[in-house]
């Protein structure tokens, strides 16, 4: 996989590669709507180049993601180009909003919920 560069920024979402593990950390304060979502998924495939990732999803404080974006990031097209999605709780929130993705959205790849940062890399490791 080619990635054009080290990090990229975006207005929601700071992408870095960590080895072969794509972290995508969700930026403070920020509401997720359907564009913003689309706008995310767009970023991340292009950061990537399309090719199959592994991702750690970690919140730093998203204000909410509404019903449509959370069915949309869990759609196939919304998932096209993640292999496994780990996403890293910090907050009982955070951990509220994950959990509802996996039970009530049903991603098509697997995925799982920690609170654990080294736990979580662990397991997205088995998924490669």
């Amino acid at each position: 996989m080619t990635i054009m560069s080290p990090i990229l920024e975006t207005e929601y979402v700071r992408f870095e590669m960590e080895g072969d593990i794509l972290v995508a950390t969700y930026k403070k304060g920020k509401k997720v709507d359907l564009q913003a979502a689309q706008q995310i998924v767009r970023d991340r495939v292009e950061y990537t180049g399309g090719a199959p990732v592994l991702v750690l999803l970690c919140n730093q404080g998203v204000i909410s993601i509404d019903k449509e974006s959370r069915a949309y990031l869990s759609s196939q097209e919304g998932t096209h180009g993640i292999k496994a999605a780990a996403i890293l709780s910090d907050t009982a929130a955070t951990a509220i909003i994950g959990n509802f993705i996996i039970q009530v959205n049903k991603p098509h790849i697997p995925v799982r919920l920690f609170i654990n940062r080294d736990r979580a890399l662990g397991w997205l490791k088995t998924k490669a």
